[in-house]
């Protein structure tokens, strides 16, 4: 996603996924990985909740997966800038940890469980500055 003349993309959420170093790249979530017991999580911890230790390091994730489950919302929950309908999903990326997230680019009624899917950045609102503030989103991934 390219943004506008000028404008700059920044995290909704810093932290949590690593920006695209370059036009074309997806961006990736940051997860921790347990250097005792090798277990991998979809967000940075302090303990690992397998072993107990504190030995974890900060690792990229996947950035393709499949939909184990989903919903489709219908309502707009006070507040929120989402507009239905629109999914939220269940997805196991191909390095085998889990995530919800939000779908794009993709009719609600055609989603369906076992589908292959990407992560993007998709800009949600715009900061006092007018830079695009944008979030991980996944959308279905063309297969070979």
């Amino acid at each position: 996603m390219a943004s506008a003349p000028g404008k700059k993309q920044i995290p909704l959420r810093p932290g949590m996924f690593q920006m695209p170093a370059r036009p074309g790249e997806a961006p990736r979530l940051v997860g921790s990985r347990c250097r005792a017991c090798g277990e991998l999580f979809a967000s940075r911890r302090a303990y690992c909740a397998n072993c107990s230790k504190p030995e974890l390091e900060e690792v990229l994730l996947s950035t393709t997966g499949e939909i184990r489950t989903f919903t489709i919302v219908r309502q707009q929950p006070p507040g929120s800038l989402m507009v239905p309908p629109y999914v939220i999903a269940s997805v196991r990326l191909d390095d085998g940890v889990g995530v919800q997230s939000l779908l794009t680019d993709i009719d609600p009624d055609q989603v369906r469980i076992g589908m292959p899917v990407e992560i993007v950045l998709k800009a949600v609102k715009e900061d006092e500055a007018g830079n695009e503030l944008v979030a991980t989103f996944f959308r279905p991934r063309k297969t070979a």
